[in-house]
């Protein structure tokens, strides 16, 4: 069974890519920011000079403009090229300057501080640089040391004889000593209220400076930051009154990201004086400035933090909540109008998330399409929206989009979701719980889904409800998968358009029962944590014993633990379904792999090996025989299976799992099949019996093949016959299989 693996393999497997390279973020021409435009016209006039000096300078300039977009790997190597060339110092200074932030970035403190002293050397009687330098060495310091230091810096700044040097650095100060009062960091009692009026100091200086200097960006930058010390300080007309002196700076010099930040400040505070007209025309002109400038905004940021959950998503999910808080008591057409909009906004918050998971927008933007036409007969459209007060279900048939919403707090529906997800993972008994859940999610909607006779329900899942399968929940008398099929889509504008006709079946079978030489490229960690008793209790391990080399024994252990032994009978029996060319074992190296999908076109790619889908794409990959096939390396070898523009049509990746309890996780599959060009894939939440793999996907494809069903009735019906069966009847066996993408 592939159970016997269990849970510790799984959670092993989680460790395995963390901490990689961070992939590209290369961005589509289809929807350029201005500053990435900025920087490809640097690029190409970079890439014209010849003289060495010259080259040295503009590398300097370039690796700026790509660590300002995030992109770090682009970065480094222009910036080492221009702090060892022999230009003027204060060039030199700068480079530097900007490595060591870079570094910081990186989690490398002492290696940034060192290039910060290094910057601060090379131009000795720079007041301003000296500053800057010290400032970014505070960020390294422990919290405690930081605030007596950051006050000393401000009387320094005070000092400068420009206006906007001393705006600029005060602004920085101002920053961390924020930081420092919302953190609870800074030391001593009452060091807190300390930070905080340090900050407000600052933010003053800066804003007051900026005004001299004539600079409406930084002046809009002060003012948002004292508008948030406001807002924390729950001063809300105060707060609401900065932002919109803000905003008028901001709009002076059209400084987009500013104005993003600003619109949504003033629309929340709007939003929390009852004043929703004024909020939701805040947020619609937030997203509208978030929009233009997108793919200037770094995927990720710095400290692990998500671009999309730190910036992007209060801002889409504020105008859905107001649209839908307008369309209480509206007219019905203007109704549907609000609840449309709604729903587009919601599209792009499903885009942009994951965008973010993927780390490169240009597979989502590439797949995005416009959605105008309702759902056909039969089949419904399902957006749960989760916000931090209430759940609200929208649901579209051939009728029209409706609404339901359910008073219940994000925290109270996530912990009820990953209690029931555990207990199902764990196939324990789950009735009540499986009740509940159905009455909050499904209930509400059970009159518009029995008058519109619904077959199909395409859920477009929202946070922690993508690790739940829907089709496991009970409404007292049936499982919902009794009642219709369940399929799910990532978004319904990154979903492939219907087909007319339907191909044949040609299929890739790809399987992995034991391990070959990819336990050799496995790191220490992850081999410590399989070969591990589970309950054993970790204890510090010498150096030398982590990084030595495994010796027979171990990886004999190792081959064992991750052996799947029911793989060769699934693909056996769908090897008898299903023409095509099969990869087994050791036939299954990552050099095969890619020499079948260069030369043959197949409709069908069915992959059952081990892998796991983690919280980001590091930690998300598929092992074949010999190495680890990560997202971006699936999507290098599949671009070249369609070589006369077909889209696979589906990929299937039998034996890989979710990450427990992480709602990010399930975007790996989905981001699977946008890499991948294919119109559906077909995976599980969690490690399934061998027995149970075998009979859902022999069904499934057994169904496919004759054309008789669409893909999700196609599983929907292999599920049924697995439920039936009395020793397969409890939902751990039949329920973590889910279809994304084409469900027709």
């Amino acid at each position: 069974m592939r159970r016997r693996a269990g849970a510790a393999v799984a959670a092993a497997l989680a460790l395995l890519l963390a901490g990689g390279a961070q992939a590209a973020d290369d961005a589509c021409a289809a929807d350029q920011g201005p500053l990435r435009l900025r920087v490809q016209a640097m690029q190409a006039a970079h890439a014209r000079i010849t003289d060495a000096l010259e080259r040295a300078r503009s590398a300097g300039k370039l690796g700026a403009a790509w660590l300002a977009l995030g992109r770090g790997d682009e970065a480094e190597a222009l910036l080492r090229e221009a702090a060892a060339a022999p230009l003027p110092a204060p060039e030199r200074a700068t480079a530097e300057m900007d490595l060591g932030n870079l570094l910081y970035t990186r989690g490398r403190g002492a290696d940034a501080a060192a290039h910060w002293a290094a910057a601060a050397a090379l131009v000795p009687g720079d007041a301003e640089l000296a500053l800057r330098a010290l400032l970014n060495e505070l960020r390294v310091r422990p919290p405690d040391r930081r605030l007596e230091a950051l006050q000393q810096a401000l009387t320094r700044v005070a000092t400068l004889p420009e206006p906007a040097a001393q705006a600029r650095l005060a602004l920085n100060l101002a920053a961390q000593a924020a930081a420092l009062a919302r953190d609870g960091a800074g030391g001593a009692a009452g060091a807190d209220g300390a930070a905080a009026a340090l900050a407000w100091r600052a933010l003053e200086r800066g804003r007051t400076q900026a005004l001299a200097g004539g600079d409406e960006r930084l002046v809009a930058e002060a003012l948002d930051g004292l508008a948030a010390l406001y807002e924390a300080q729950q001063r809300g007309a105060d707060a609401l009154a900065l932002a919109e002196q803000g905003i008028a700076h901001a709009r002076r010099v059209d400084a987009r990201e500013q104005l993003m930040t600003l619109e949504g400040r003033a629309a929340r505070l709007s939003a929390a004086a009852g004043d929703h007209a004024r909020a939701l025309a805040a947020y619609r002109r937030a997203v509208e400035h978030a929009q233009a400038v997108r793919s200037d905004i770094p995927v990720r940021y710095q400290d692990g933090r998500s671009s999309f959950r730190e910036t992007l998503a209060p801002l889409y999910l504020g105008l859905t909540d107001e649209l839908l808080r307008r369309a209480d008591g509206a007219p019905a057409v203007e109704r549907q109008t609000l609840l449309r909009q709604a729903r587009e906004t919601v599209e792009l918050i499903k885009q942009t998330e994951l965008a973010d998971f993927l780390r490169e927008r240009c597979s989502v933007e590439t797949a995005a399409r416009t959605v105008a036409a309702p759902p056909s007969a039969g089949t419904a459209i399902y957006y749960p929206i989760v916000l931090p007060d209430r759940l609200e279900l929208l649901l579209e048939t051939q009728a029209g989009l409706e609404r339901r919403s359910v008073p219940i707090a994000e925290k109270a529906l996530r912990d009820e979701v990953l209690a029931f997800v555990a207990a199902l993972r764990d196939g324990q008994p789950l009735l009540g719980q499986a009740q509940g859940l159905y009455r909050r999610l499904i209930a509400p909607l059970d009159d518009l889904l029995a008058q519109a006779q619904i077959e199909t329900l395409v859920v477009v899942p929202d946070g922690v409800l993508r690790l739940l399968p829907l089709a496991a929940l009970y409404d007292g008398r049936a499982w919902l998968l009794q009642r219709m099929a369940v399929a799910t889509v990532p978004a319904l504008s990154l979903t492939a358009a219907p087909r007319s006709e339907r191909r044949p079946l040609r299929a890739l079978l790809a399987g992995l029962s034991n391990p070959g030489p990819v336990v050799d490229r496995l790191p220490p960690d992850l081999v410590e944590a399989v070969l591990e008793p589970e309950g054993t209790v970790r204890g510090p391990r010498p150096a030398a014993a982590r990084g030595a080399p495994m010796n027979a024994q171990q990886r004999s252990a190792l081959r064992e633990a991750l052996a799947l032994p029911g793989v060769k009978a699934e693909i056996d029996a769908l090897a008898a379904l299903l023409p095509g060319t099969v990869l087994l074992d050791d036939q299954f190296t990552l050099h095969a792999l890619q020499g079948q999908l260069r030369g043959q076109t197949y409709a069908v790619v069915h992959i059952a090996s081990h892998g796991l889908f983690g919280h980001d794409i590091d930690s998300t990959f598929i092992m074949t025989y010999d190495e680890l096939l990560t997202l971006d390396g699936l999507q290098a070898l599949l671009r070249n299976a369609a070589p006369r523009g077909e889209a696979i049509e589906l990929l299937t990746l039998s034996a890989c799992e979710t990450a427990e309890g992480d709602d990010r996780a399930p975007l790996g599959m989905s981001g699977s099949a946008l890499k991948a060009r294919a119109r559906s894939a077909l995976g599980t939440l969690w490690p399934v019996a061998d027995e149970s793999a075998r009979l859902v996907m022999d069904g499934f494809y057994r169904r496919l093949a004759r054309g008789e069903l669409a893909r999700a009735q196609a599983l929907r019906q292999a599920q049924l016959a697995l439920l039936l069966q009395p020793e397969h009847a409890h939902p751990f066996h039949w329920a973590p299989f889910i279809l994304i993408g084409d469900w027709q």
